[in-house]
């Protein structure tokens, strides 16, 4: 119902809730139909036909309503026909509580001029990307864009960094229902222009949120088989520790609520993690896991079979003044790594989605590590990002909740049910074109 109507209205954007690379995320348009003037004057048939844009890799389907729906509930094949895309739909599977969902949001023509990518750190915003599509294109994620990298204090984006950092992220954890949790400690945001309230004018709407595992970039020289820290150039270590160092900063502050100030940088680079200060006022960890299954499941990884950027992050935090320990999370042993992870302050957890439920991995071990972070935020100790952060916020329906601030969309809607679905997209596509996100993959 949802969709069928929002489709009716305007060109749509429906986004699973798993997945960041583009998948699952669909642009939708009308085929041979005119919208309707207004939201709910009309509501699209199972026969009507859309045209359809995957993000992953900007190819273009033609089905019926009824067709994308089917393949949204229950994959290819059937009475959803056959289909291009890579990925296998179920975009519902498992119901809310297991992430399947879909976002309906109205589609913005002006995506296709590029995204705006916040990259924060806790509550400051630490640099601006923008990324635009390849020529022709609408996505921009992956290796599928042209990136330009500003300052934060570009003036080309003052108003979005004002509107963002002023008044929305005041209210953006409690708009979550994780007032009582912190912000993440990295994370980005992506922002889409649209045509403002007076000509010529721009306002930004926010896209996705990324809190689960964003990688320090600059030290990407250093992942991959038999490769580690010393591969990355001088001029990215640098910059790459800047950033490193204010997440060691943006930590002392979320346990001090006050900020600290950094230490002075080392004499020369270091591609060790540094000695722990002896006189540390907290204890921090750095968890990471190492998947069974060889390089394949861990491309995030050096040849340590630590996360490429877990060295710097971990001196960063040292650099502050804070004492930092790299620890592997081993599943069969998940009661003796509770006893020892007790001891530590805070907990910056660097474990890519799904790695512990991969192969070979023992059954449950996603929901015990779960579990036990849940306990340590219970008992006021900071997890970034806790499992409630990265689920409520990473979910593509933030944007729902989201959708009364200056950064929202008003027409989003989340669907959860095959009826929702059906109704609320054949409304919305009949209004515009929309985009389409299922809740899983990347």
């Amino acid at each position: 119902e949802g969709f069928k109507k929002a489709a009716a209205f305007a060109p749509r954007v429906i986004k699973q809730n798993r997945g960041s690379a583009g998948e699952g995320i669909w642009l939708c348009w009308l085929d041979g139909k005119d919208y309707c003037a207004n939201l709910g004057d009309a509501i699209l048939d199972d026969s009507d036909k859309i045209k359809l844009m995957e993000m992953n890799d900007n190819h273009t389907e033609y089905h019926t309503v009824g067709e994308f729906i089917e393949f949204c509930i229950n994959g290819p094949g059937g009475a959803a026909g056959e289909w291009k895309s890579i990925f296998p739909g179920k975009y519902l599977v498992g119901g809310k509580e297991a992430g399947g969902q879909l976002v309906d949001q109205r589609l913005l023509p002006r995506i296709s001029e590029g995204e705006v990518r916040m990259l924060m750190v806790k509550n400051e915003l630490f640099q601006i990307i923008h990324k635009k599509p390849v020529e022709g294109g609408f996505s921009a994620v992956g290796g599928i864009n042209i990136p330009t990298f500003f300052k934060p204090d570009a003036p080309e984006y003052a108003d979005l960094k004002s509107k963002f950092i002023d008044h929305d992220i005041p209210l953006l954890m409690d708009a979550l229902d994780l007032g009582d949790q912190p912000l993440p400690l990295i994370w980005t945001g992506d922002f889409i222009p649209a045509d403002g309230p007076t000509p010529g004018s721009t306002v930004y709407i926010v896209g996705e949120f990324n809190c689960s595992c964003v990688g320090c970039s600059n030290f990407g020289a250093g992942c991959g088989p038999g490769k580690e820290l010393s591969w990355v150039s001088d001029e990215n270590y640098l910059e790459g520790m800047r950033l490193t160092k204010l997440v060691g900063e943006k930590a002392i502050e979320a346990l001090e609520e006050i900020k600290a100030k950094l230490a002075a940088a080392p004499a020369a680079r270091v591609n060790t993690k540094l000695p722990n200060p002896p006189d540390a006022k907290y204890k921090f960890v750095h968890v990471g896991f190492t998947s069974p299954g060889g390089d394949a499941f861990n491309t995030d990884k050096d040849k340590h079979g630590f996360r490429y950027d877990a060295v710097p992050i971990a001196n960063g935090f040292i650099m502050a003044g804070a004492a930092c320990d790299l620890i592997q999370y081993e599943p069969e042993k998940h009661d003796e790594m509770m006893v020892t992870l007790e001891a530590y302050d805070g907990f910056f957890v660097r474990i890519n989605p799904g790695q512990l439920s991969n192969p070979g991995v023992p059954e449950g071990a996603q929901a015990k590590f779960d579990g036990m972070m849940r306990e340590f935020v219970k008992k006021g100790k900071p997890v970034w990002s806790s499992p409630d952060v990265q689920t409520q916020m990473g979910a593509k329906d933030a944007l729902v909740k989201m959708n009364h601030m200056d950064c929202g969309l008003a027409d989003t809607y989340a669907y959860y049910s095959a009826e929702e679905l059906k109704e609320g997209f054949k409304k919305a596509a009949a209004f515009a074109p929309r985009v389409i996100k299922q809740n899983r993959g990347s």
